[in-house]
């Protein structure tokens, strides 16, 4: 098995309470975190983290409950030679404290990332419409997938043997309108707090990472776009906040920016390619999809590795009980061969319940940067 898919525990010779830590810290490093639940109260902690090479949503979970056991038997724990995104996942979910000499706290204060920017384009909200049938709504990846979408629409029609409605959105879902979501990170934590819905599946291993990309003809390196302006599809997005975090962490000041929401990431494209702006924060999906003449246009000044984020299918709470028969659904899609080929039309490789940890993390950001 490689270090990729293992966590070890060292402890380092002639100095108590001293470890390195090794390898990727996910929901399987559960079992060799429960040896440190042992350290006694009032104790100095220090870990290394210089030999970490991946903490995803449920290491920063089972982190952060190791840490507030620690904090109620008054220790005191420090984390030392955090690799950039590493530190970059620790900022974004407030364990920033723990870092030693307090360098990541430090480096983006909460008022730097307070999501108001500058100034932004206001979005209409969306109709409230009430349907005989059910409504499903979706914020999709990448254009491509529209067709795949109404295919699977269909898809559940058939084997929930329910009339269902689809339709794209652009801009935050009408709770009281939707029963079916398929949704951004942030969306589904909005619907989740305001209207009670239940998150029951997400895309296997898929995460919403974010690229920066700037004209091809211009030469600046990324730290050289001081007081810029920036395009990107929304203000209340984890595209938008992550983007902010990836220019913090290249020495820039994200609050210095001037910020234009074009209501997609297409748009928000366009407005680079036009001039109208100098950089723009988009899906690293979206951007792999771009067509050749789009890629050839813009080139990519950073990209984000923090597989945190992704897309939740969601159901409102007046479906509780089909959402157990839906998930079922679902996951069996890659058992027929229709449920297959719609996979493959929406681009994606199949689905799985999303860890509780996944989605404590996920509403920690929420709550912490948006709310």
């Amino acid at each position: 098995m490689s270090m990729a898919n293992t966590f070890t525990i060292q402890a380092v010779s002639g100095k108590e309470y001293h470890y390195d830590f090794v390898g990727s810290i996910d929901a399987q490093a559960s079992e060799t975190l429960e040896s440190l639940y042992s350290v006694p109260a009032d104790s100095y902690v220090l870990l290394d983290f210089s030999r970490v090479e991946r903490v995803n949503s449920m290491g920063l979970s089972l982190l952060l409950k190791l840490f507030e056991a620690w904090e109620r038997k008054k220790i005191r724990v420090e984390v030392q030679k955090l690799d950039r995104m590493v530190s970059m996942l620790f900022k974004i979910t407030g364990l920033g404290r723990f870092v030693k000499d307090g360098k990541v706290a430090a480096a983006v204060s909460t008022a730097s990332v307070n999501p108001e920017p500058p100034r932004h384009a206001e979005h209409k909200a969306a109709a409230s419409v009430i349907h005989d049938k059910l409504n499903f709504v979706a914020s999709l990846q990448s254009g491509q997938q529209l067709t795949g979408w109404y295919l699977l629409n269909t898809y559940l029609q058939r084997r929930m043997k329910k009339a269902i409605h689809f339709e794209q959105i652009t801009e935050t879902p009408d709770g009281n309108a939707a029963d079916l979501l398929f949704a951004k990170p942030f969306e589904a934590c909005l619907m989740i707090k305001q209207y009670g819905f239940i998150p029951i599946m997400r895309p296997i291993a898929e995460a919403d990472e974010v690229v920066i990309l700037a004209r091809v003809d211009d030469t600046r390196t990324l730290q050289d776009y001081e007081h810029t302006c920036v395009g990107t599809a929304t203000k209340d997005s984890f595209v938008y906040l992550l983007g902010r975090f990836l220019c913090d962490e290249n020495g820039l000041d994200s609050a210095a920016f001037t910020f234009d929401f074009a209501g997609n990431e297409i748009k928000a494209l366009q407005m680079l390619i036009r001039k109208k702006c100098d950089l723009v924060f988009m899906l690293k999906k979206t951007f792999e999809s771009l067509s050749s003449f789009s890629r050839n246009n813009v080139r990519k000044l950073d990209e984000s590795r923090t597989d945190f984020a992704c897309h939740l299918f969601c159901i409102a709470p007046h479906l509780k009980e089909e959402g157990i028969a839906l998930a079922e659904i679902l996951t069996d899609m890659e058992n027929d061969d229709h449920g297959r080929q719609t996979l493959q039309d929406i681009q994606i490789q199949g689905w799985s319940k999303p860890e509780e940890g996944e989605l404590n993390m996920l509403q920690m950001v929420y709550n912490r940067y948006i709310v």
